[in-house]
């Protein structure tokens, strides 16, 4: 038998109650935690308690990073004991190592397993060899593809492109997604455990990628390509029903995959968020209803910094049949051009999906 004391852990000034006691338990978790090791077991105890796995209850081990920090996880072959997580200054000790040395690496069994598939699958290539390939080949392009799209969305959006080709590219990517999904079972949106992602071409991240895009649309980061509407409640509906609507799609398109929680939850977010932004894109960009109109006086002008800076004109008037927005964020080309006391002409649009938007020119441009 040999032990592996625990070392000393710091705690810092914390704000709130609740941060305040968990800067206090988590040092003294450290501080009092210890691992024994004994020939047929391990234990693990702290002053919250004590644990201990014999060898003979441990199916296999594996790891996993966090924050930078190596764990390892004992899984026990009973579902009904939990599995025992070593921390980093254990799982890194030569005595842990030495221990832990005829233990099954799960992670090594399902890369081998993965691989095993792979080199069987002749959708892939003729030979072992080319069938890797094709794969590793695949991951490559998927990788530079959603780094791609997210930097090409920043570029067309700040660039003097045509509203309707922005429109169009932010509008693809989520599509591409799932016609690839569609067009084989090599593709996965929705399987994200570590055995799935070993053997099929994971396409999250391109999805992720192209539904933060439209945060440039949500944000109104360029108020001349897409305003969000003046009453936030249809917007978010759609949303919520538009990405309902495309995880059923991606559901119908995913093979029997297996669906958890996890993985639903995992893409729904990204979805929803594209669902939201190509509401409000389509519902400006295709809005070609008769409009009403309102001359409106600027009575002050500002512009905010750091993230999410902007310019805003605020108006003022004595109409009482204008019920539209006092402050607008506009494009510096108008707010370099627009004193206090100027004339502006705003415009209250239905919107193409029936969301009503306004649009503020200067009334000589109007």
């Amino acid at each position: 038998m040999f032990s592996l004391p625990g070392s000393n852990g710091s705690g810092g000034w914390l704000v709130g109650s609740l941060l305040l006691l968990a800067g206090v338990l988590v040092p003294l978790f450290v501080i009092t935690s210890k691992l024994v090791l004994y020939q047929d077991r391990i234990e693990q105890s702290s002053a919250f308690g004590q644990r201990e796995l014999y060898r003979r209850d441990i199916d296999g081990f594996r790891k996993r990073v966090v924050k930078n920090s190596t764990l390892i996880d004992l899984i026990a072959r009973h579902s009904a004991q939990k599995k025992m997580t070593v921390i980093k200054r254990y799982a890194e000790d030569p005595q842990f190592v030495v221990w832990l040395s005829d233990i099954r690496n799960l992670d090594e069994i399902d890369e081998l397993a993965a691989k095993k598939v792979i080199e069987q699958d002749i959708e892939l290539g003729a030979t072992p060899e080319e069938r890797t390939e094709t794969l590793k080949k695949w991951r490559r392009i998927l990788n530079i593809a959603g780094y791609s799209y997210i930097a090409a969305s920043v570029g067309l959006f700040f660039l003097p492109v045509k509203p309707f080709w922005l429109t169009v590219f932010l509008l693809s990517g989520p599509w591409i997604c799932v016609a690839l999904l569609a067009k084989s079972r090599h593709f996965t949106l929705i399987e994200l455990d570590k055995v799935s992602l070993l053997r099929k071409l994971n396409l999250q991240p391109l999805m992720i990628f192209s539904s933060v895009s439209f945060y440039m649309v949500l944000l109104g980061i360029r108020p001349e390509i897409a305003t969000f509407p003046l009453h936030w409640q249809k917007p978010f509906v759609l949303a919520l029903l538009g990405g309902l609507l495309m995880l059923v799609v991606v559901i119908s398109f995913s093979r029997g995959a297996k669906l958890t929680w996890v993985g639903v939850f995992g893409v729904l977010p990204s979805l929803i968020v594209y669902a939201g932004g190509s509401s409000i894109l389509l519902n400006t960009e295709l809005d070609h209803k008769d409009a009403a109109s309102y001359r409106l006086v600027v009575v002050n002008k500002y512009m905010t910094t750091g993230k999410g800076a902007a310019n805003y004109l605020v108006v003022g008037t004595t109409d009482e049949t204008y019920r539209g927005d006092t402050s607008f964020k506009v494009a510096r080309s108008i707010y370099d051009t627009t004193p206090k006391g100027a004339i502006v002409c705003v415009t209250i649009h239905p919107g193409a999906l029936y969301m009503p938007w306004e649009s503020l020119v200067a009334c000589d441009a109007h």
